[in-house]
């Protein structure tokens, strides 16, 4: 092709975490000789992508809301995708309920349409099992970002792993950026418990207060801090105001700097109800510190500080975990990156994007 590749990412939500973080770093990391990236989403965007968008010259067309306004922002949606003349169509989602996306782009002309799961299960289960064979016959390309969204949604259909890439050397430990946080949030002296995320049901920040209330009761110097933004942000702020120990919670809202964020914490929790391949987890990771993750989780990227529990067990099981980790695990978190380079590079988006740009010169 003597032109380049007009590419429209498309998702429901594009804020700050989860599948908007993931949309950002591929879009920001392709090839901006080769391709020319538009990013359609429903209301609200986050002001932050905005921003990083406008100065690296990818658009950004928003949409009213898919829950608010559905039948408006599909109409929006297939006038965006007909006026643009896009090649590619790439739908970022956790259901065949991306049919209709993917429907419109067809209606639209596009003849090139990927389907990227990014979760291993949805609310919508009814709606999801009754679109599922028409589903797998209007995509070109079937991508996941592991193995577990894959076999959920595309079942015994071909599909590829696209890991969730990201610059990775960005996460390595700080002891400067540690000691700096650590100064600013007064908790130098403090075993921090940490938690990046969107503010949902599926994300159980609420489950993870109960975890923090016995945790504190047995340990003295413990705190949590809270990272994120999202529709339970309020309950959860709520619910802290009357915590037994809401003088050791920080709710931080959200960070541009998450980086310097896995530096000040200790340890990090994740107790989602179902995830696909979450990138905080491997940031967490990259950064050195223990994890305990719900057992609901992927365990393709393990890379050797995750211990699991059950999301069904008592908030005291993993309120003991935490503990027992907390005493027996010592992890060097300065060299930690080094020592797990080779395993580390193969979610870096240096690597991830060569595989997305070979994915889609495939089409032509």
């Amino acid at each position: 092709m003597n032109r380049k590749i007009r590419v429209a990412m498309l998702t429901n939500h594009f804020g700050v975490t989860g599948i908007g973080s993931v949309i950002m770093n591929y879009s920001k990391s392709l090839n901006p000789l080769k391709y020319d990236i538009t990013i359609i989403a429903g209301r609200p965007i986050a002001n932050q992508y905005i921003e990083e968008c406008r100065l690296a010259g990818i658009k950004i067309i928003e949409l009213p809301s898919r829950h608010q306004e559905s039948l408006k922002h599909y109409f929006y949606l297939y006038n965006a995708l007909k006026k643009g003349k896009f090649d590619i169509v790439h739908v970022h989602g956790n259901s065949s309920i991306m049919s209709v996306e993917l429907t419109l782009a067809k209606f639209a002309g596009v003849k090139k349409r990927i389907a990227h799961s990014h979760n291993s299960t949805c609310p919508n289960i009814i709606i999801h099992n009754f679109l599922s064979p028409y589903f797998n016959k209007i995509y070109s390309k079937a991508l996941a970002c592991g193995l577990l969204a894959g076999d959920w949604i595309f079942g015994k259909n071909n599909f590829e792993v696209l890991p969730n890439g990201f610059r990775t050397e960005e996460f390595k430990f700080s002891s400067e950026k540690r000691r700096l946080i650590r100064k600013k949030l007064r908790i130098e002296d403090k075993y921090v418990i940490g938690h990046i995320g969107r503010f949902n049901h599926v994300k159980n920040q609420v489950y993870l207060l109960q975890v923090f209330e016995k945790v504190a009761t047995s340990c003295k110097d413990a705190a949590l801090l809270l990272v994120g933004n999202g529709p339970d942000f309020e309950k959860v702020k709520s619910l802290i105001e009357v915590h037994p120990y809401k003088n050791r919670i920080i709710l931080y809202g959200v960070s541009k700097e998450p980086n310097a964020l896995y530096s000040a914490m200790d340890f990090f929790v994740l107790p989602s109800l179902h995830e696909g391949l979450p990138v905080v987890l491997l940031e967490a990771q990259i950064s050195g510190l223990p994890c305990l993750v719900s057992d609901t989780v992927t365990r393709e990227m393990d890379f050797g500080n995750i211990s699991w529990a059950s999301i069904e067990a008592d908030p005291k099981i993993w309120s003991e975990k935490i503990l027992e980790i907390k005493d027996k695990v010592n992890i060097d978190r300065e060299s930690y990156y080094e020592k797990n380079r080779e395993q580390i590079l193969e979610y870096d988006i240096s690597n991830n994007v060569k595989q997305l740009e070979r994915i889609y010169q495939d089409f032509f």
